[in-house]
């Protein structure tokens, strides 16, 4: 017989960082025993146990220690791992015991970074690759800075977001300010700076060896030519002069170079028309065409023309054969910004293209402007400005106006925040009123479709009636309230267990003595997204369902978890989510460090890139059990939650796009109870 004791019995571990644990066996029986030490199961390897055989009399104790080294790779993820030892008595094996000690493994982030290509060169310019990787088992973020002297650099993104065990790379762009045109290669040291997320910088030295236009040979051939021609040139004038003398002809052969081909001098005068009428109204596309007329371009050339539109303009689509950043001259693969440079091939048949916005509901007026200011070519994605002669014109820049009024009832669709007795969602209806004693007392009806994710409507309030998906609403007019009216309708689901984002689509069906078929042009149906409670679900669980002592250490493990958009929905598909969790704990638990897996933490709200679906962002939370405890809820539920529609596009353009909050209440909640 034989009791075993180990300490600690808990542990927290950091891979690359070793651990001890204490085992003391005391033999209880009347003869001297050997008991064999043996660690089984996934934490064997990385166990080594000194001594792995203890020789004890009866009635005393031995003690051996157990090493614990992880490996400092990502492969160990956050959570716990078991460390199970079997001691087995040499006399009686059959007598074997098993005792066990969880280490918790802690988050951990290990960055390095490298410059795939630290020598460049080139006569202007030249592109490397910063990869930079994270071998830890934590998400982390890098900062990345380039210090380049007389060098003009780029970067693709400063921020990088390093998920665990991944490595992420940053396209680098150096650029010399002025060309070389002769002489030998000059050097250009530039230096890249890696911060990660609390550690130490890691810089990394590169150089751009910038190539002269014309080599130190070409000037030494140019004099020597020049050196024949005049030898030949005196030659010639000999030959004239004696031949002038004697009186014999002379034959002179034309050697003179050829001239070079005038430059293009183009001629444009630029047109912006809009194909809008009286019938659109605000909420409705709007195109506008751009129609440069251009006398003498090169037919292989492209027209670049700056296009400027005011905010409240969203460029949907456009036949631009590219659109190039004024700022790096480089061919944009996302999304066009005012200020932005629209190309058109001048040899096409069509020297025009149409640029389609939306426009917001509330009605809008404003301009759309284009001037044409170079002629370029494109070339794998650099735009180069073709020189022109001094007669060039490229005009002066075109202007078209709009003002486009609303609907006479036009409606939104509002995701409601769910609470008790509260709607699912909401249908805003404006009904723009005269006040002029013009309006007339009406009813307008519109039909409800719900996303898929719920089965029907099963209560509205607002509505004077509601069938068949139908709701009806009674307006009156008032002379004393002129402007935008508003009257809102609630609805709720019919109660559906399914998680899930979809479209919620309202559509005008009738209105007072109004003709079907002229109902589309006075009321404006509207769709917006509503989600489930649950969009992200939340799942606390703690790793002790039974009374904790003083002293000791508990953990809580937080799984994040995300629905897949309907396929019919096209937001939130290329850009990243970021959530927040308002973490809360009963008094007593003292937290031990902050917790795994948050991006920041702050206030008690853990911050964390939003996970893919079918994944799970997963965050960890120890705390040591202080006196007095009570007991009480360890809880976590949805703070904030930001989208960042910027793309890989995007980032390849440099350029990011501004991100948009979303409602927190698309995070879920969930709580867990320590006992007494």
């Amino acid at each position: 017989m034989a009791t075993v004791d180990i300490e600690p019995t808990s542990l927290a571990l950091t891979p690359g960082q070793a651990e001890v644990l204490t085992l003391t066996i005391r033999n209880d029986g009347d003869d001297v025993e050997a008991y064999h030490l043996t660690v089984v199961d996934e934490a064997a390897e990385h166990v080594v146990i000194e001594p792995d055989t203890l020789l004890v009399h009866p009635g005393q104790t031995g003690t051996a220690t157990a090493t614990i080294t992880l490996e400092h790779t990502g492969r160990w993820s956050v959570g716990d791992l078991i460390v199970r030892f079997h001691i087995v008595p040499a006399e009686h094996p059959d007598e074997f015991l098993v005792v066990e000690s969880i280490a918790t493994i802690q988050s951990f982030s290990d960055v390095a970074a490298v410059l795939s290509q630290p020598a460049l060169e080139g006569r202007r310019g030249g592109d490397a690759e910063i990869a930079i990787a994270n071998a830890g088992n934590a998400h982390s973020y890098a900062e990345v800075s380039v210090s380049a002297g007389e060098l003009a650099v780029s970067i693709d993104q400063s921020r990088v977001a390093l998920p665990a065990n991944t490595t992420e790379s940053v396209e680098l762009t150096v650029r010399a300010r002025s060309m070389l045109w002769r002489g030998e290669p000059v050097q250009h040291p530039f230096v890249v700076t890696v911060t990660p997320e609390g550690g130490q910088s890691i810089s990394l030295d590169g150089t751009f060896t910038q190539l002269p236009i014309f080599a130190g040979w070409v000037l030494k051939a140019a004099i020597a030519v020049g050196a024949v021609a005049a030898a030949a040139l005196l030659v010639w004038i000999a030959a004239v002069v004696l031949g002038g003398v004697r009186g014999t002809p002379v034959a002179v052969t034309d050697s003179a170079t050829p001239s070079e081909p005038p430059l293009p001098e183009p001629d444009v005068q630029m047109v912006v028309a809009t194909t809008a009428d009286d019938n659109v109204k605000a909420g409705d596309p709007v195109a506008f065409m751009l129609e440069p007329e251009v006398d003498d371009a090169p037919d292989d050339s492209l027209l670049a023309m700056e296009v400027e539109w005011p905010d409240g303009l969203l460029l949907t689509d456009d036949e631009c054969e590219a659109w190039v950043a004024p700022e790096t001259d480089r061919e944009l693969e996302g999304r066009p910004r005012s200020g932005d440079e629209c190309l058109i091939e001048l040899s096409s048949a069509r020297n025009e293209a149409e640029l389609t916005f939306a426009t917001p509901p509330t009605g809008f007026a404003g301009a759309v402007t284009a001037g044409a200011t170079r002629l370029v070519t494109l070339d794998e994605e650099e735009a180069t400005t073709l020189e022109t002669g001094p007669e060039a014109d490229f005009g002066a820049p075109a202007t078209a106006e709009i003002a486009l009024e609303p609907y006479l009832f036009w409606m939104e669709v509002v995701d409601a925040e769910p609470s008790e007795g509260e709607p699912d969602a909401r249908v805003i209806i404006h009904h723009t009123m005269r006040g002029d004693g013009s309006d007339q007392a009406t009813t307008m009806a519109f039909q409800v479709s719900p996303p898929a994710f719920v089965d029907g409507i099963l209560e509205t309030q607002g509505c004077n009636s509601f069938e068949d998906s139908t709701c009806s609403v009674f307006f009156s007019d008032d002379a004393n309230d002129p402007g935008n009216t508003t009257w809102e309708v609630g609805l709720w689901f019919d109660p559906d267990d399914a998680r899930g984002i979809g479209p919620l689509r309202v559509t005008g069906t009738s209105l007072t003595d109004v003709a079907s078929n002229e109902v589309g042009q006075l009321i404006r149906g509207a769709e917006g997204l509503v989600v489930s409670e649950r969009m992200f679900d939340v799942d606390v669980r703690l790793d002790s369902d039974e009374d904790p002592g003083q002293g000791e250490s508990v953990t809580a493990t937080i799984d994040v978890t995300a629905t897949a958009p309907a396929s019919e929905i096209e937001e939130y598909r290329d850009g990243t989510f970021t959530l927040g969790l308002d973490l809360d704990w009963p008094a007593g638990l003292v937290p031990d460090g902050s917790p795994a897996g948050c991006a920041t933490f702050a206030g008690r709200v853990c911050t964390l890139p939003g996970p893919e679906p079918g994944k799970a962002a997963t965050v960890t939370m120890s705390f040591v059990v202080d006196d007095p405890f009570e007991g009480g809820e360890v809880r976590a539920s949805g703070a904030t939650l930001t989208y960042d529609p910027t793309t890989a596009a995007d980032r390849r353009d440099r350029r990011e796009q501004p991100a948009v909050s979303l409602p927190p209440h698309w995070i879920g909640t969930d709580a867990e109870d320590f006992p007494l």
